[in-house]
């Protein structure tokens, strides 16, 4: 019985819900359109500028209990003139008007609370004091709508950004509020609002000084308003940035206003670790003592123009910090910090006064003062060790992925700042002078797999110059000892002007790998750029012992190095690779992104081809290796040819000329040479030359020697020429020629007497000298290097058939000229001078080797001692100054 009667009860209530559900949803229904006019009719009674939403709903259940009007997507333009929909004064993606339900039941549109969500208002002020948010028509009470009304208790934002930008005063604000709430009798005369607010300020600046940048901060305080006496107040309460807590109070009335932010107790360890830059992921964390103290006064007359006074005051008083998973501390900080405008723009000033603090190098002190911010004036001295590790923990210096090390600094500077037309800043360096100690630095930039360590040696410092004294460093297992003189360096980090430099480089080991910021993969996949600097210019002298370059060896360079417009000169440069002394002279000119145009003259008179095979590891061929070929060689080399840095030397584009004297030449068991024995006597040639002739052949061929060659060998577009040459050897005197492409396709040509293959006759007077009438051959190799095709070179015969005709026609004009007097008028015609034996030495116009005694004189390295004598006349400059007392006036 119980049961039957819960339930009946349950029904009842329910449907009395339900009843009361359908009604409200029907009272909404009918009335929705009389409710959103009167909304839309007040705003415009008080609105001037044009407004645009999307969407207009009338909510109950979504804010209950309260009734809200819903405006989606909200636009309010700037009311500049000329302003277009791109310039937003309000937007929001949704702004609620909430309402008590039973006052619209007696037409009583009051409106209790609003919700602004999504958006962002942006408040501005030209040069001219003319604002963009006068949208808003003149108070009218004859046409204000009485039955609507604004009683608001409570305004909400959330996730809305603001910004007040003023171009007469130069100051700007820029806010991310997350969630802020208002409360009061916002109807009242005089009420109390209470604000809570979690927010981020992006900016907040006043002229060329930033107050806050990037930091999150909270509030909750108590405002006072007073609508009769027009003033609001803020009472001392505590907010937080950077959730370091902080006084604020202030005071609005109609002459203006005036607020203070103080912290008098600030711990000198939480602002360390909350106010240093963070700009890389895991931030090491500070512990220490001592204590920060900050004042700040904002003042401001009434008026957009009018300017924001600001003074701060600031320091730090036995200050320690130190990174516990270090060894890295700051001890016995000091600062007395002054800010203010309040004199104008003319009197403004920054001034850091008694800087000073210990690490475990040493004690440091200096003193800055900062005035004219708008062509700014640094005056100031540094003297004293700076732990670098510390500087980087502190201030993470951009792009910088590791910094250790000290430097002890004594300097004293003055610096000019000038606006430049397109709104940057450049510098010019009124004074600069002292020293710079580097002492063990070590640094790795981002993304640069390299590790500059080791780094120790002086640096002189002389307004627009710069000297460096043995400064040592090492990148991997390179090392590199400088010394030197570098000019005009204002202009060149100012981006206007050519860095000039006198420098001397020593090193013991230099490998290239080392040097390298990228690898062959990553270099093809980013965007080509240029390496050789274009704004560089000067004279490098090189001394190398040992440098390495994949896998070749390059020794005892010496070298006189200019610098210009990415191009790298060497008028004179020495060096030994694979035992052989080179002289001579290389440009490298970089025309287009990483391809560089190489030209060279180099000389050598003791080039060792065993070694040298054995260096360049055989010059990627098998034909001929260091275990076939021995002799000494004089080069004269004339080379041009274009490098990619992503492919290496443009082969097809090499044009070369080597002039080259082989002396003592052997080759040994060449698989080649054995090749064309084979082909000998498979061939038709084997009837006429004879098994035995070419078997002997063969066996002279394993061991092949010859005192002396000279030839000039011609590379151009892709092919190596030979010209025609004889060579005197151990197995047969031959004329030879031909030409050899990269891709390895040979065309050769071998001519020599028949009566050479056969063995040598003696006689009883001794050996049968051939009178060079005998039968000779001509044979051809061409094709594939690694399966040549060899036969008769029935064009060469041809052409020395023909020769031989116009000799021997000579020769008789000669004889009958000496011997009967015919021909005495024809001075073409000598007379004939008969041969008294073979020649083992090629007479030719051009001696390919014969300057290279003169090349090697005139490239012989040398030193410039003028940049000597800068350094020693900065030294004795510096040690001067150090007994100078600097005073900030």
């Amino acid at each position: 019985m119980l049961k039957k009667r819960f339930f009946k009860v349950l029904k009842w209530i329910a449907g009395i819900f339900l009843s009361l559900f359908l009604l409200i949803s029907l009272a909404l229904y009918f009335f929705k359109d009389d409710i959103i006019n009167v909304v839309i009719s007040e705003m415009n009674a008080h609105l001037k500028a044009k407004v645009e939403v999307s969407k207009v709903d009338l909510a109950f259940w979504g804010s209950f209990p309260s009734l809200s009007v819903d405006f989606n997507n909200v636009f309010i333009q700037d009311s500049y003139e000329g302003s277009s929909n791109l310039d937003t004064l309000l937007f929001s993606k949704k702004i609620r008007f909430k309402f008590n339900p039973m006052d619209l039941m007696s037409e009583n549109y009051t409106v209790k609370s609003i919700e602004i969500r999504d958006g962002t208002l942006k408040m501005k002020v030209n040069e001219e004091g003319i604002v963009n948010y006068d949208v808003f028509k003149e108070s009218n009470d004859s046409t204000e709508n009485k039955a609507f009304d604004l009683n608001l208790e409570e305004v909400l934002f959330d996730n809305f950004g603001y910004a007040y930008l003023n171009h007469a005063t130069n100051q700007e604000y820029r806010t991310l509020i997350h969630e802020m709430s208002l409360e009061g009798a916002f109807s009242s005369a005089v009420f109390t609002t209470k604000a809570q607010a979690n927010l981020h300020v992006i900016a907040a600046r006043s002229g060329e000084v930033t107050l806050i940048s990037n930091q999150p901060a909270r509030l909750n305080i108590a405002v006072n308003v007073n609508q009769d006496s027009s003033t609001v107040s803020i009472p001392e309460s505590v907010i937080h940035i950077s959730e370091l807590p902080f006084n604020f109070s202030g005071e609005v009335n109609d002459d203006g206003f005036a607020f203070n932010l103080n912290g008098k107790n600030l711990n000198i360890k939480d602002a360390a670790n909350r106010l240093a830059m963070k700009e890389v992921d895991n931030v090491k964390r500070f512990e220490g003592q001592g204590v920060l103290k900050f004042n700040l006064d904002l003042n401001k007359s009434a008026g957009l123009t009018t300017p924001l006074n600001v003074t701060c005051s600031f320091g730090v008083k036995n200050g320690n910090l130190r990174i516990p998973a270090s060894k890295i501390a700051l001890s016995k900080l000091k600062l007395e910090g002054y800010y203010s405008n309040a004199e104008g723009k003319k009197k403004e000033k920054l001034e850091l006064k008694n800087i000073s603090f210990q690490t475990k190098g040493g004690p440091f002190k200096g003193n800055l003062l900062l005035t004219k911010f708008e062509a700014p004036i640094f005056k100031g001295n540094a003297n004293g060790l700076i732990d670098l590790a510390v500087l980087h923990a502190l201030f993470s210096v951009p792009k910088v992925e590791q910094l250790v090390g000290t430097v002890d600094l004594n300097s004293n500077f003055l610096v000019q700042g000038n606006p430049n037309l397109d709104g940057t800043m450049g510098y010019d360096i009124k004074k600069l002078e002292g020293t710079v100690q580097l002492n063990n630095v070590s640094t790795k930039l981002i993304d640069d797999k390299r590790v500059f360590e080791n780094i120790d040696g002086l640096v002189y410092l002389r307004n627009n110059e710069a000297g460096i004294d043995d400064v040592s460093l090492k990148i991997g297992n390179s090392d590199f000892l400088l010394k030197g003189v570098f000019k005009d360096v204002v202009n060149y980090f100012k981006g206007s002007g050519n860095l000039v430099a006198n420098l001397d480089v020593k090193s013991k080991n230099i490998s290239l790998q080392d040097l390298g910021t990228d690898s062959k993969e990553e270099k093809i996949r980013r965007d080509r750029t240029f390496i050789l600097p274009n704004n560089i210019k000067g004279k490098v002298f090189l001394d190398v012992t040992k440098l390495t370059y994949e896998n070749h060896l390059f020794e005892q360079i010496k070298g006189n190095m200019t610098i210009q417009e990415r191009t790298i000169n060497f008028p004179r440069v020495a060096l030994v690779n694979g035992g052989a002394a080179i002289h001579g002279s290389l440009t490298i000119e970089e025309r287009t992104p990483e391809i560089f145009y190489i030209s060279s003259q180099l000389v050598s008179k003791n080039i060792n081809f065993k070694k040298l095979f054995k260096e360049w590891d055989n010059f990627n061929q098998d034909v001929i290796k260091s275990s076939n070929i021995e002799g000494s060689a004089q080069a004269n080399i004339n080379f041009e040819a274009p490098f990619d840095m992503r492919g290496g030397i443009i082969s097809n584009a090499i044009r070369a000329q080597i002039g080259l004297q082989i002396d003592n030449g052997r080759l040994k068991n060449v698989e080649t040479f054995a090749t064309i024995i084979n082909s000998l006597k498979t061939s038709s040639l084997k009837s006429i030359l004879g098994k035995e002739n070419i078997n002997d052949f063969g066996r002279k061929l394993k061991d092949l020697r010859f005192d002396q060659l000279k030839n000039t060998i011609i590379i151009k577009n892709g092919v190596l020429t030979i010209p025609s040459m004889s060579i005197n050897s151990s197995a047969i005197n031959i004329e030879a020629s031909g030409k050899h492409t990269f891709e390895n396709k040979i065309d050769y040509r071998f001519g020599f007497r028949f009566r050479d293959l056969k063995k040598k006759q003696e006689s009883e007077f001794g050996e049968i000298i051939d009178d060079g009438s005998g039968f000779r051959v001509f044979m051809r190799m061409y094709g594939d290097l690694d399966n040549p095709t060899i036969e008769w070179d029935r064009e060469s015969r041809k052409e020395i058939a023909k020769q031989n005709r116009v000799e021997e026609k000579k020769n008789v004009k000669s004889i009958l000229k000496s011997e009967f007097g015919l021909y005495k008028s024809d001075t073409t015609v000598k007379e004939y001078i008969k041969d008294v034996g073979p020649k083992e030495e090629l007479i030719i116009e051009f001696d390919p080797v014969k300057s290279i005694d003169t090349i090697i004189e005139n490239k012989e390295p040398k030193k410039d001692n003028k940049m000597n004598r800068w350094l020693d006349k900065m030294k004795k400059q510096s040690e001067a100054e150090k007994e100078e007392e600097f005073v900030i006036e």
